[in-house]
């Protein structure tokens, strides 16, 4: 896991200020990459492009950066190729002489052989940019699942790109404003659209795509797409659990056994659910000697624990932490802790992730760099794709009765209809009927905001239903293959398109990396997440027990610990904004609220302090408007060469 940087000239001129602006964005990276740093800067000034890196493959080894063997050819690169040995076989059959032991060569190497073409046979995840000087050409790509993030900006005929925003603004040549889509956005969904920001003209280059410079023109192409049609066949002939079982192991396995570092310490997160438990299940197969981490990030969680005979969420972390022989921790932040992360965090929300909850991934991240780990094995996926959200099971539920009679517009047309609706199945997510089918749409887990909240506090606010924002939407890119898709799969498809690149891999990547330490994430290979999506409805729901992840659970039942496998689905950590009790915090909330004239430049309605001023609203919301407020004021101060 590194950090890149770069400036390209678009009208072949030579850049204003280019040696100081390269290196203040390298400052600004030091955080992603602390073992290493380098700069190439054209000769005619036309270019620039950094490096900083988080040295975990061949940590020892000094190598150049941004990667060169010929100085015509240039490669800056975050992430980790997992299959690198593999491909460097392959390469070395070909002919290629390799000099170094990093996977950043292997990269660099396969490129330039296969002609930036074949990624999809790269395990891994990147961000990088390429970049031949003899032909003045850029190449910037992301990989298929989003793991690692680019953004960029074209200004002043520049081509701006860097791993984070503030990057970015802090060379600007002009100010910035925020876009107030974004602003909406990231309220209703705690992040922006895919492939947009906080900031109007910087934007987040699309997972799957590259960006391809070439005669001062600029493209973008998707390079890659998922396949869970490979698995319908499959999953047609209905067979039997052991082979579906055999199946899932053998993936888990094989994409597990490439992401355990070889040549640094690592942790993986164990709480009481199916799905980190499942994945400690695997690595112990692997590694006979596991370090892991559950991070108490709520009172209630003691409280429990010292109340209770039951199994709590501490005490099953304990049970499975000895089933497999883990060296188990336990982190609990002081209060004081916790508001410097949030308070930070809370300046710093340029790319749009605003979620309270980044301050838990960060606090473990710093515990985890004290103690001189540079991985966190973590195990998202498995609730996006297999429907363990209680808004999915409720989707779910209404599903099978609106597509069988027929009567959703009904129900959203008439408020009467709606309320009887609300009471009959007691929804709990769904209670503003924020879907439909034609064309697709869903409520996606991180809806925090309702129609409804804008109508208060925007000026004429359109309180349309038909209105959607992308998350949440099929991706046009997949209609080949939608007609094939039941309720569940095209939700799982737009998790795995929209959610998970754009919200939750951001917010794991970009908080842990705050404090140097790279996030894999075993279940979000490209294999796992392809057969996870192509698993009909029968696998995901449980009717006669109202739960999600019926597949998971019942592997888990069979094979590991029937406590775990119908333990309540509880999250990674609780939204530590919620948690802080400290007055002094909220006071401070209150009164930035109170005095910004932030709202005054969107059309909000003048009466929207006093709207979230008000004790009867969610205290989440007041937190997000924090959010922009304080990383509003902080864009001013770093646009250091903004005129």
């Amino acid at each position: 896991m590194c950090g890149i940087s770069g400036i390209l000239s678009l009208d072949n001129k030579p850049i204003k200020f280019l040696d100081e602006r390269i290196k203040l964005m390298t400052k600004t990276l030091v955080h992603r990459g602390p073992d290493q740093e380098g700069i190439y800067i054209s000769k005619n000034k036309c270019f620039a492009l950094s490096n900083n890196r988080l040295s975990i493959v061949s940590p020892k080894e000094i190598i150049d950066l941004p990667f060169t063997k010929n100085n015509n050819e240039f490669l800056s690169f975050n992430g980790e190729i997992y299959n690198y040995i593999e491909l460097k076989k392959d390469l070395e059959k070909k002919g290629v002489k390799f000099t170094t032991d990093s996977d950043q060569e292997v990269l660099y190497e396969y490129l330039n052989k296969y002609n930036f073409k074949n990624l999809e046979k790269i395990n891994g995840v990147w961000a990088l940019a390429h970049y031949n000087q003899t032909k003045n050409k850029l190449l910037l790509s992301r990989d298929l699942m989003g793991e690692r993030h680019l953004f960029y900006t074209v200004s002043n005929n520049e081509l701006i790109f860097s791993s984070e925003v503030k990057a970015i603004l802090s060379v600007l040549l002009k100010k910035s404003e925020f876009d107030f889509d974004s602003i909406i956005s990231s309220w209703k969904f705690n992040s922006c659209q895919p492939g947009k920001t906080l900031i109007k003209g910087i934007y987040k280059l699309k997972a799957g795509y590259n960006l391809i410079c070439s005669n001062n023109k600029i493209e973008t192409i998707r390079f890659q797409k998922l396949h869970p049609e490979k698995w319908f066949v499959f999953f047609q002939k209905l067979p039997k659990e052991k082979e579906v079982n055999k199946k899932f192991e053998t993936l888990l396995f094989n994409e597990a056994k490439i992401r355990i570092p070889r040549e640094v310490k690592y942790y993986t997160a164990l709480s009481d659910g199916i799905d980190s438990t499942l994945l400690v299940n695997n690595l112990s197969k692997i590694d006979k000697n596991i370090n892991t981490l559950f991070h108490i990030s709520c009172s209630k969680q003691i409280a429990e624990e010292s109340d209770s005979d039951s199994l709590t969420e501490i005490s099953l972390a304990k049970k499975v932490a000895k089933k497999f022989k883990t060296t188990h921790f336990f982190l609990h932040n002081q209060e004081h802790e916790i508001l410097e992360e949030l308070e930070s965090g809370a300046e710093d929300c340029f790319e749009g992730c605003v979620d309270a909850a980044c301050a838990n991934y960060s606090l473990m991240a710093k515990y985890l760099k004290s103690n001189n780990v540079k991985v966190f094995n973590l195990s998202e996926g498995p609730d996006e794709l297999l429907g363990g959200y209680v808004s999915d099971i409720e989707s779910n539920k209404l599903d099978r009765l609106f597509l069988k009679y027929n009567i959703f517009r009904l129900v959203r047309k008439y408020t009467l209809t709606k309320f009887i609706f609300l009471k009959l199945f007691r929804l709990k997510k769904n209670k503003e009927f924020e879907f439909k089918y034609n064309p697709f749409y869903t409520r996606v887990n991180h809806l925090v905001c309702s129609e409804k909240f804008f109508s208060k506090i925007i000026k004429n606010y359109n309180d349309d239903q038909e209105k959607v924002y992308d998350f949440g939407l099929f991706d046009k890119t997949y209609n080949d293959i939608e007609k094939y898709l039941d309720t569940s799969q095209k939700r799982a498809l737009i998790y795995a398109t929209k959610t998970l690149p754009d919200m939750f891999n951001f917010r794991s990547d970009k908080s842990m990396m705050k404090h140097s330490v790279e996030v894999r994430q075993h279940y979000l290979s490209v294999a796992m997440v392809e057969f996870f999506i192509a698993m009909p409805e029968r696998y995901r729901f449980d009717l006669y027990n109202k739960v999600g992840k019926k597949f998971l659970r019942e592997y888990c039942e069979n094979n590991i610990d029937n406590d775990v496998a119908f333990a309540p689905k509880r999250g990674l950590g609780m939204n530590l904004n919620l948690e802080v009790k400290n007055l002094e915090f909220k006071k401070k909330v209150n009164e930035t609220i109170a005095n910004t004239d932030f709202f005054s430049k969107y059309p909000f309605k003048k009466n929207i302090k006093k709207t979230l001023l008000d004790r009867k609203t969610h205290p989440g919301s007041r937190w997000t408007a924090y959010c922009f407020i304080k990383t509003y004021e902080n864009m001013r101060k770093i646009e250091k060469y903004a005129n």
